[in-house]
């Protein structure tokens, strides 16, 4: 009787796993930092740059 050979879907293993795995990385190490430059630059529109930075209270009586 003739055996029949299963084909199985196989995983990336090895240096194909790492390199997809660190593709992944990059990818969202750049979407963080592109999502957090724009809540940067969000928070950044609402300083009034003419506020005083101080304010304190006068010594003088």
């Amino acid at each position: 009787m003739r055996t029949q050979n299963k084909a199985y879907s196989t995983a990336p293993t090895g240096q194909n796993a790492y390199l997809i795995e660190q593709k992944a990385r990059v990818s969202a190490r750049e979407q963080a930092e592109s999502e957090r430059a724009e809540k940067r630059r969000d928070m950044d529109a609402h300083i009034n740059v003419n506020a005083s930075k101080w304010r304190y209270p006068s010594l003088r009586e």
